[in-house]
């Protein structure tokens, strides 16, 4: 169990990727951890590891936030604690056309990517509230800002997050609690391999390190800001394509994976 006198973190998603990096963050912050995702393994051997190196406690829960009855038992855990940052980092998203995807599958990224940070962000505020101190961060994406062929339901639950977060942000002033929602671009983490998203593909100016990302979303709360690009190239691409119209947008990010190069519409 986490130390009384320490500060907790819980972060889903934490077996790799930006949710890892969260985790390790926040432990050399001398914060203990509970760690959240699918493979029992990765967590283990990163709880260890943080443990050794760090000095703090990691409680590890196994579990696939798409399966429902999962989800209400870490709603149960999460919701008993004295959670001061939660993190929800799980997601993924598939490149495919629309018309051609499990309906099923459509129904998973929908429900990890949105609903499940919402359960989670409900869990824990009452009692943030009642602390009047702690924070939320929304892992989003680039996509919740326009709409990107390929990527529809990806896209569609990032601008969802987006949303969610802006809202609880008008909610929970006055509170003490922040809320931010991360919007990165591409970043080098497994998402490529689950995704079908080649990540030779990326122009090298776009890419960033799952490190870089975390930090600068660490910076960003500290300055209390809610929804943050940490990649300015990336803010600048997100603004120019915002100013375009549907027409010019689907223009640009018609090529799917290929977005940077845009192709006619058909």
């Amino acid at each position: 169990m986490a130390n009384a006198q320490k500060k907790l973190a819980v972060v889903t998603g934490a077996s790799s990727g930006i949710g890892e990096v969260f985790a390790e963050k926040f432990a050399m912050r001398g914060m203990d951890l509970v760690i959240i995702a699918r493979r029992g393994d990765k967590l283990e051997a990163l709880a260890k590891r943080l443990e050794k190196d760090s000095g703090i406690s990691v409680r590890v829960l196994v579990a696939d936030l798409t399966d429902r009855a999962a989800l209400q038992t870490v709603e149960s855990e999460i919701g008993n604690l004295e959670c001061d940052v939660l993190v929800n980092s799980a997601g993924f998203g598939i490149c495919e056309n629309f018309a051609d995807a499990d309906p099923a599958r459509i129904d998973k990224e929908l429900y990890l990517d949105l609903i499940v940070p919402a359960r989670l962000a409900r869990a824990v505020l009452p009692k943030m509230i009642a602390r009047e101190s702690g924070a939320i961060i929304n892992v989003s994406s680039m996509a919740g800002f326009m709409p990107i062929p390929k990527f529809a339901t990806y896209s569609a639950a990032k601008a969802g997050l987006i949303r969610l977060t802006q809202a609880l942000r008008g909610e929970l002033r006055g509170t003490g609690v922040q809320v931010q929602v991360l919007c990165p671009g591409p970043v080098a983490t497994p998402f490529f391999d689950v995704s079908g998203y080649k990540i030779e593909n990326v122009p090298k100016p776009m890419l960033q390190s799952a490190e870089d990302c975390v930090n600068s979303s660490l910076r960003a709360l500290d300055r209390r800001k809610t929804v943050h690009i940490p990649h300015p190239l990336i803010t600048l691409f997100v603004r120019c394509v915002g100013m375009l119209p549907l027409g010019g947008k689907l223009v640009v990010l018609g090529g799917g994976t290929n977005w940077w190069v845009g192709r006619k519409r058909a």
